[in-house]
């Protein structure tokens, strides 16, 4: 990674490129997400958080953003922005035809965790859980991004039901 990279946003600039990455779709999924978690409140102002591009909670030590772009894309902004904040950071990744999916990137790692589903049920704590059956699960709340080692449900069923994908509506609430 470059020094010049590190400094940018000491000197006033910002650490994203301009958002023209992310189509409208991409920014309601975002939305939709961020409160979802609980990490977004409605008394704050979302523009302001859509308008640098990411957003980040001190408090729970993590960062969300999101993109509309193919892996490995947008992977070097988003090292250098969790190495500035040194914070946990996810990444959804939005398709109109697939739906969104999820990176993960722990604070003080060098490799991504990639392609993750948002899992839900019955209103409780945002989870995120491999495609493939196996691999860590994240546990994303209010409180930060916890990482998990056991599946927070008892069988595929459980698993099919709870995956969201958001493609037609941006919604991240379960439905059957």
């Amino acid at each position: 990674m470059k020094m010049t990279t590190l400094q940018r946003p000491l000197e006033g600039e910002h650490l994203l490129p301009p958002i023209t990455y992310r189509t409208f779709r991409t920014e309601s999924r975002f939305g939709a997400f961020l409160g979802a978690t609980g990490l977004w409140r409605e008394s704050e102002d979302m523009s302001a958080h859509t308008a640098r591009g990411f957003h980040a909670d001190r408090h729970a030590s993590v960062v969300v953003t999101a993109t509309s772009c193919d892996r490995p894309l947008f992977f070097p902004e988003c090292e250098a922005l969790a190495q500035f904040l040194q914070m946990d950071l996810v990444l959804m990744r939005f398709d109109p035809l697939l739906g969104a999916s999820f990176d993960v990137l722990m604070a003080g790692g060098q490799s991504w965790l990639c392609d993750f589903l948002a899992w839900r049920r019955d209103g409780r704590d945002m989870w995120l859980v491999p495609t493939r059956a196996s691999g860590p699960y994240f546990c994303l709340s209010e409180s930060g991004l916890e990482v998990c080692e056991g599946a927070p449900y008892a069988n595929g069923s459980e698993r099919y039901s709870g995956i969201i994908r958001a493609i037609e509506a941006p919604s991240f609430e379960v439905r059957f």
